[in-house]
C-alpha cells in the first residue's frame, strides 16, 4: 500500500528515478493478439480426448487473446508417450513469430532442480554420495558454518529445508557479463544459516546450487558437462543446455514482463544466472518430455526403478494431509491422485511440470512472460481438472468448539519463512506478507497480495483447513507450549510476525511522512522563489534550519520514489542482477537524510522566537522533522542503509 502511494508522486520528481527503473519506451511496448492455431502451432496425437482438447485450446487462446501471456506451449503425456503439444499466441510479438510446439526453447526456471536432484541421485546411486551425511564432506574451497547442532544433508537441500537465508542480489547477470564459476560464486555469496535443517521448508535456489557444486566436487566434472552427459545426451535432449548457448539461438522465446502503466508488454532481455543448477535450463516441450517419460518409466535411462521410486517418495511434509516433497520433486494430492513436479519461474518466463507416476501421465506448460496468478492459477486447476477428473477424499466436519479456538489462535500477520533478511529486498517480502482473520465460526480468511481478494478456510476433523474454490489445505504449526508460530499452506511455510514486522503500520506510516515532506519540499520550494520573484517577506525560519529542513525532505523524497521505483516499477532484473551503483548510492541516502535529521530535531525543539508566527513555523517545522525521522527508521528496520549485507 505504501509503496503504492508513493508512485503517486514519481510525477513530481520523476527525475530522481534511474532510466533503467522507468516504463519502457514507446517502441519497446507491444501487444499480443492470438494467432490462427493451425498445422504449423499445433500438433495432436487422437490419443488426447475432445473434451481435453477442448478446454486447453480454450483456455490458452483466451489467456492469450485478453493479454495475459504473449505466448504459450502445452504437452500432455498419456500412458508413457506424447499425446499432445500445442503452440498457442507468439514467441516473439514483434516479429509475429508464433509458438512452435517442437522447436520454440523456453527457459523454464526451477524446473532445472529436477535435473539436479537427478544427477545427485544418480551418484547416490553409484555410492559416491551420501543423502545423510554432512554436505560439508564434499565441499573443499569452503565450509558452511555450524550456526546450528546439526549439520545440513543433502537430504535436506533436495527438501527445501537446509534452512538458509534467501538472496536475490546479484543471482544472474546480463548476457554482456560473464558468471562466476559456481564454486567462486558460492564462496562469495552462499547465504547465512536462519533455520535449524529439516524443520522448515524454506525454498532455497542456493541450496540447489550448493548442490550442483557437491556435483561438480564428486564427478570432477563442472556442473554443466556433467548434466550433458549422464542425463540430456542419453536421453537425447539435444535442444537443451544449463545456460544460453553461445550464440544465442533464434528459437529462444522472447521474454516479455507487463508494462507498468498499460496492458501491453514489455520485452526484456535474456541472462544468465548465477545459481545455474537451480534454474538455467533452456529447452523445448519435445526434449522436456523425454525427461519426464524417464521419471514416469522409473528412471529408465536415468536411474535404477529403485533409485527413481526413492527419489519420488514423500521426504518431507510439515503437516499431515499437506503437500510436501520428495527429493526435488514437489508432491501433493489432488482429484485424488498424488503429483509430483515443479513449477519455475524467471523474469519474463514461467513453467509448471506435473507427473502422476500411478496414472502414467502428466503435463508441461511454459510461458514467456513473468508468472502471476491470474494465469498459472486458472491453468493447473483447468490441467489437473481435465486430465485428472476425480473428487478430493471425503472428510467429517469438524468439531465446531475445537474449529473455534483453533482459528482464533492463528489469526495474525504472517510473512514467508522463504524471504532475504540481510538486505533491503526483504520488502518485497514483507509487501507480500498474508494475514488470517477469524470469522468466529471456525473458518478463516487467508488475504495473499498477489490473489486480491479475501480466500475462505473451511476447518476439517483432521485439523486442516480447505479452501473450496483451489482445494489448497492450510495447517497452523505450534511450538512446545502449544502457541502458534507458523503457517504452512500447501508445502508453503510463513513465519507469525509482530507488530513491529507487520507491513501495514509501516506503509501507513510512510504514506503520512509521504504527504508531509511533500508539502513541506513545495512550501519551501514556493516560499524560496516567492522571495527572489516577488519580494515577499523573509522567512520566519533561518537560513541555516531551512537548507538543513529542505535539503532532508528532498533527499527523502528522492529515497522513497527511487526505493518505490526500484520494487515496483521495473523491479525483477535490476534487482537480480544487483546490486548496481544506484543501488549502492541509494542506501547511502538515509546516511545523510540522518546528518540532516540531527539538527532539524534540535531546531524542532529550540524553536524560532515567540509570538504566534514562530510557533506556527516550529510546529511546521517539527511535522516535517518527525516525518524524517519516520523515514529513517523505516529505512533501518527494513535495512535501506549501507550497513546492510549486500
Amino acid at each position: 500500500m505504501g509503496m503504492r502511494v508513493v508512485l503517486l508522486a514519481a510525477m513530481v520528481l520523476l527525475c530522481a528515478v534511474p532510466a533503467a527503473a522507468r516504463p519502457a519506451d514507446e517502441a519497446d511496448t507491444v501487444t499480443a493478439s492470438p494467432p490462427p492455431i493451425d498445422a504449423n502451432a499445433m500438433s495432436v496425437n487422437a490419443a488426447i480426448e475432445p473434451r481435453v482438447r477442448g478446454r486447453i485450446e480454450g483456455l490458452f487462446s483466451g489467456l492469450v487473446g485478453s493479454g495475459q501471456i504473449p505466448g504459450a506451449v502445452v504437452l500432455v503425456i498419456r500412458h508413457d508417450e506424447v499425446a499432445y503439444k500445442a503452440g498457442f499466441g507468439f514467441s516473439d510479438i514483434e516479429d509475429r513469430t508464433p509458438v512452435d510446439p517442437v522447436k520454440t526453447r523456453f527457459r523454464v526456471g526451477a524446473i532445472s532442480k529436477l535435473f539436479t536432484a537427478t544427477a545427485i541421485m544418480q551418484l547416490v546411486q553409484d555410492g559416491k554420495l551420501d543423502l545423510n551425511t554432512d554436505v560439508n564432506t564434499y565441499l573443499t574451497t569452503f565450509k558452511l558454518p555450524a550456526t546450528f547442532p546439526e549439520p545440513i544433508t543433502l537430504s535436506h537441500v533436495l527438501t527445501n529445508t537446509a534452512g538458509f537465508d534467501d538472496r536475490r542480489l546479484g543471482i544472474g547477470v546480463p548476457l554482456n557479463r560473464k558468471a562466476d564459476p559456481l564454486r567462486l560464486y558460492l564462496t562469495k555469496h552462499m547465504p547465512a544459516r536462519v533455520m535449524p535443517p529439516g524443520k522448515f521448508f524454506a525454498y532455497s535456489n542456493h541450496a540447489f546450487a550448493l548442490a550442483g557444486l557437491v556435483v561438480e566436487e564428486v564427478s570432477g566434472q563442472k556442473f554443466n558437462d556433467y548434466v550433458h552427459k549422464h542425463i540430456l545426451a542419453p536421453l537425447r535432449m539435444n535442444a537443451s543446455s544449463f545456460g544460453i548457448p553461445n550464440p544465442v539461438p533464434s528459437n529462444i522465446a522472447v521474454p516479455y514482463t507487463h508494462s507498468v502503466f498499460s496492458s501491453a508488454f514489455s520485452k526484456l532481455e535474456l541472462d544468465r544466472l548465477q545459481v545455474g543448477p537451480a534454474g538455467d535450463l533452456i529447452t523445448t516441450a519435445p526434449d522436456l518430455a523425454k525427461f519426464m517419460i524417464a521419471h514416469l518409466r522409473r528412471g529408465k535411462g536415468l536411474l535404477t526403478p529403485e533409485t527413481a521410486d526413492f527419489m519420488q517418495a514423500q521426504h518431507f511434509t510439515e503437516a499431515p494431509g499437506l503437500d510436501g516433497w520428495a527429493f526435488g520433486f514437489a508432491e501433493g494430492e489432488r482429484n485424488g491422485v498424488r503429483w509430483i513436479g515443479h513449477g519455475g519461474s524467471w523474469p519474463g518466463f514461467c513453467a509448471d511440470l506435473v507427473l502422476v507416476p500411478e496414472r502414467q501421465s502428466g503435463y508441461f506448460v511454459a510461458y514467456n512472460t513473468d508468472c502471476h496468478f491470474a494465469a498459472s492459477q486458472p491453468i493447473r486447476s483447468m490441467m489437473f481438472d481435465a486430465l485428472w477428473r476425480g473428487d478430493e477424499p471425503g472428510m467429517p466436519p469438524a468439531d465446531s468448539e475445537d474449529a473455534k479456538t483453533r482459528a482464533a489462535a492463528l489469526a495474525g500477520t504472517y510473512m514467508a519463512a522463504r524471504r532475504v533478511r540481510n538486505d533491503f529486498t526483504i520488502i518485497n517480502a514483507a509487501m507480500a506478507e498474508a494475514s488470517v482473520v477469524d470469522k468466529g465460526d471456525g473458518t478463516i480468511e487467508l488475504n495473499l497480495p498477489e490473489v486480491g481478494r479475501p480466500l475462505p478456510f473451511k476447518p476439517r476433523a483432521d485439523g486442516l483447513w480447505q479452501n473450496p474454490d483451489y482445494g489448497w489445505h492450510l495447517a497452523a504449526i505450534t511450538n512446545a507450549s502449544g502457541v502458534v508460530t507458523n503457517l504452512a499452506l500447501n508445502s508453503l511455510v510463513f513465519d507469525r510476525v509482530d507488530f513491529i514486522d507487520t507491513w501495514t503500520p509501516w506503509a501507513i506510516a510512510i504514506d503520512i511522512a509521504l504527504i508531509i515532506t511533500f508539502f513541506a519540499w513545495w512550501g519551501w520550494t514556493n516560499g524560496f522563489l516567492s522571495r527572489r520573484l516577488f519580494a515577499e517577506p523573509e522567512a520566519m525560519i533561518g537560513l541555516m534550519p531551512r537548507l538543513a529542513g529542505y535539503v532532508g525532505v528532498t533527499l527523502t523524497l528522492i529515497l522513497l520514489i527511487s526505493v518505490s521505483a526500484l520494487l515496483t516499477l521495473n523491479p525483477s532484473l535490476m534487482i537480480l542482477h544487483g546490486p548496481n551503483l544506484f543501488m549502492r548510492v541509494l542506501l547511502f541516502f538515509p546516511v545523510a537524510i540522518g546528518v540532516c535529521a540531527i539538527p532539524m530535531v534540535v531546531w524542532s525543539v529550540v524553536g524560532f522566537g515567540d509570538g504566534p508566527r514562530a510557533r506556527f513555523a516550529q510546529a511546521g517545522y517539527a511535522l516535517s522533522t518527525l516525518a524524517v525521522v519516520i523515514v529513517l527508521l523505516f529505512a533501518w528496520h527494513w535495512n535501506l542503509h549501507p550497513f546492510a549485507q549486500l
